[in-house]
């Protein structure tokens, strides 16, 4: 057999054979043109935020147990004013927040109270609660070069307190002396000022004791409360921080730090949010809500689709790897028109989608 005649007999079709292969061949085609085409009609099902972003929390706090299991990490008593960088890999918390407390001493940051710790970037309640009984901070005292431990704070009222309040707010007794001698010249503290002229008091005391300092009514005082009772409401969003002074319990540094986060902010939507400013209790805060009302209509919006990453990151509820986030989806996907794009892509939690809701 030649090879002509194998080519003939392997390769000739009958007539009903070249019709089955043209069929093949056109269903084929179809196939292929259907396997494209199916999916500009197929309807992708509905995203359930809550359930992405509970999977994504669950996976976020199983990489962190991971990020933490590493042997030889333990809790130790420590100085944050004092440890390295070696020490610290040996002590038992989150790398995020080591590096921010390294970041924070760097800067020039110091820590003079336990509560001091929590100015810590990433330290939530249950870290701090864990951390606490370890903090010591063993200071050398300028006044009689001896070493002591930790004050413990309080409020209290210079003009009337005891020598053992005095000691357990950190004073020692030349200190103590210096105090008692001007009382029996008749001297009083009508405010913070004159008890910081007090001889022998140093800048780290007088840092830490300035918000607990609480003075008795004087006849400034029981002026400045005849000025709050005929308040009857102010708007914390226009309200000054001469305004925002007259109000029980909120002295000159409250009124100023409320103002300052106010205006990081862009104003507030909720009395709740008052409990972010630092050194603001909840017991004030139910003191003076009475007092407050709010304008939502004074609430600066976020310039969502033209800020870039840095302008972003100075707002207080986004961080800087969010505000990345933000401007590479605004990059690729064009305007922002609603919030919740960010939250069905995933780049807002449920969380920080109702806490910024309200700047859009």
């Amino acid at each position: 057999m030649n090879f002509k005649q194998l080519i003939q007999d392997y390769f000739t079709f009958s007539r009903n054979e070249r019709r089955g292969i043209v069929i093949l061949l056109i269903l084929i085609f179809l196939l292929a043109i259907t396997n494209k085409v199916i999916f500009y009609f197929e309807t992708p099902s509905k995203l359930d935020p809550v359930l992405f972003d509970s999977t994504r929390y669950e996976l976020g706090l199983l990489n962190d147990s991971l990020n933490q299991q590493d042997l030889g990490k333990r809790l130790f008593a420590f100085n944050p004013n004092l440890i390295d960088s070696v020490t610290l890999i040996n002590l038992d918390l989150p790398e995020s927040v080591k590096q921010n407390l390294l970041k924070f001493r760097a800067k020039g940051g110091k820590f003079y109270t336990v509560t001091d710790f929590r100015k810590i970037y990433g330290v939530s309640e249950q870290i701090f609660l864990k951390i606490k009984p370890h903090l010591q901070f063993q200071e050398t005292d300028e006044v009689q070069g001896s070493t002591k431990s930790t004050a413990e704070l309080f409020f209290f009222d210079p003009n009337s307190s005891s020598d053992i309040d005095f000691h357990r707010l950190g004073l020692t007794d030349k200190q103590i002396e210096t105090i008692r001698n001007y009382q029996k010249k008749g001297g009083s503290f009508r405010n913070n000022s004159d008890f910081f002229k007090m001889w022998g008091l140093t800048d780290h005391q007088k840092n830490a004791l300035s918000d607990y300092i609480r003075i008795e009514k004087s006849e400034i005082a029981r002026q400045k409360m005849e000025a709050v009772t005929e308040i009857k409401t102010m708007d914390i969003n226009t309200a000054d921080s001469t305004e925002l002074e007259l109000l029980p319990g909120i002295g000159d540094k409250l009124s100023k730090r409320i103002v300052k986060y106010r205006d990081m902010l862009g104003g507030f939507y909720s009395m709740t949010q008052l409990k972010e400013v630092y050194g603001l209790n909840e017991q004030t805060i139910q003191l003076i809500a009475p007092k407050l009302t709010i304008d939502h209509t004074k609430i600066k919006k976020i310039d969502w689709n033209f800020a870039d990453a840095f302008e972003l990151s100075k707002h207080p509820y986004l961080r800087n790897n969010l505000s990345k986030q933000i401007v590479k989806f605004r990059s690729k996907n064009g305007s922002i028109d609603n919030l919740e794009v960010l939250r069905d892509s995933m780049i807002l939690n449920i969380e920080e989608y109702n806490r910024l809701k309200p700047y859009f």
